[in-house]
């Protein structure tokens, strides 16, 4: 493809060759890494392990890491653990999902939504999403509910919370359970309510480059529902009881507290001390998430043959990354996403096609609930996004640069 760019791949205005048919690029300098752990959080993690108690039972950090999560949620209930993939499945498992039942997932997520559903027995069945949000709605939900569908995970994708308002209507005229999918969503909100409380249960990453990670792996389930929430913590321990761990009293000799089967999904203390620390800064790096984005909704919004989905004024995005896409109808000839992606990357930005947007492309899914035909929506959005970073480590200056890496991009690829 590049090798039809020739004297081509140079601006029009200004007169500067593309980096990637041999240009000077925007920058050289590697952009800032994400995450970064400041002293205190080092600080913290050093101090469990000189303890020398670095679980859950013998420490204190993850349930303050719970209380302290659930306090910034604004959620009753949390319960720290292993990976968000763990949570989605104690999530499901919690209100009972399993073999025989059908639970909808949105085609743009990562993989593991819909092989939690198949970790419990029962079917993902894959709908398509809305072009601005890439998130499910009520429409496209309702468009593959069968009478055998029992829950909904809409995934807020991005950082952009999907429309649970609709979404929970439908699930109350349905009997259908929400499991808010949250894992690139820390700080997100929607009418002033936090993602992870407006489901019926929600699950949370802390993986490596999410928001908020707590040493590199990590979850939570959130929930304003007390017998989910009791479900979800004796499951990920080994079945121990809660009331009879803390709520009753045992005579001397032997405490009988497993009162039913679970595993071991426990957060361990390290985890939860470097958590709690990062937990603090949450506010400040979601303010600095958004300014961010700010500068790129203005620096992008005129860009000829992109488009700039900008949130609306109920919608406060988490910015876990930042998306915008192509027109493929606008572009020049020999262009397309995948070409103007690896032009701003030899520019010395990074930039990147985003979350798989069609999982049901995936072999996994043969046999297992992929759709009779490809969904439109997620189709076009998976040719034709531009995810860009907008963590909390970069300044100004590489988001400047972003910016003025894109613009010079595009107008070659898509001239006026």
């Amino acid at each position: 493809m590049f090798g039809t760019f020739g004297t081509s791949a140079t601006s029009a205005t200004s007169g500067d060759a593309l980096a990637v048919a041999g240009g000077t690029p925007v920058r050289t300098a590697a952009f800032p890494p994400w995450p970064v752990f400041a002293e205190d959080e080092i600080e913290a993690t050093v101090r469990v392990l000189r303890s020398g108690r670095v679980n859950y039972w013998t420490g204190v950090e993850g349930r303050a890491f719970e209380h302290e999560f659930a306090a910034a949620v604004g959620a009753p209930y949390a319960v720290a653990l292993s990976n968000g993939t763990v949570a989605l499945e104690l999530a499901l498992q919690a209100v009972g999902i399993g073999p025989g039942d059908e639970v909808v997932v949105p085609a743009r997520t990562f993989v593991a939504t819909a092989s939690a559903v198949v970790a419990v027995g029962a079917r993902p069945v894959v709908a398509d999403i809305d072009l601005v949000s890439q998130t499910l709605t009520a429409a496209t939900v309702d468009a593959v509910r069968t009478p055998r569908t029992r829950a909904v995970i809409p995934v807020h994708l991005g950082g952009w919370p999907a429309p649970m308002a609709e979404l929970m209507s439908l699930a109350a005229r349905h009997d259908l359970v929400v499991v808010e999918d949250c894992a690139q969503a820390h700080g997100a909100r929607l009418a002033g309510r936090s993602v992870g409380t407006l489901g019926h249960v929600a699950a949370w990453s802390f993986c490596q480059d999410k928001i908020i990670t707590t040493l590199g792996e990590g979850g939570a389930v959130t929930t304003g529902d007390e017998e989910i929430w009791r479900t979800v913590w004796e499951r990920k321990d080994h079945g121990k009881s809660f009331a009879a761990v803390y709520e009753r009293t045992h005579p001397p000799g032997f405490r009988w507290l497993h009162e039913s089967f679970g595993t071991n999904a426990r957060m361990t203390e390290v985890q939860a001390a470097q958590g709690r620390r990062a937990l603090a800064r949450l506010p400040s790096w979601s303010e600095r998430r958004r300014a961010l984005a700010a500068v790129l909704d203005e620096g992008l919004a005129d860009v000829p043959g992109l488009r700039v989905p900008v949130p609306p004024s109920d919608v406060r995005h988490a910015y876990y990354k930042y998306y915008a896409f192509v027109r493929p109808e606008r572009l020049a000839p020999g262009w397309d996403r995948d070409a103007v992606m690896t032009a701003i990357e030899a520019e010395g930005v990074p930039c990147l096609q985003g979350a798989c947007a069609e999982i049901y492309r995936e072999k996994a899914f043969d046999g297992v609930g992929r759709p009779e035909h490809p969904l439109p929506v997620a189709r076009e959005l998976g040719e034709t996004s531009l995810m860009l970073m907008v963590h909390p480590t970069l300044t100004k200056r590489e988001i400047d640069d972003t910016v003025e890496a894109i613009r010079k991009v595009m107008r070659v690829a898509a001239p006026e």
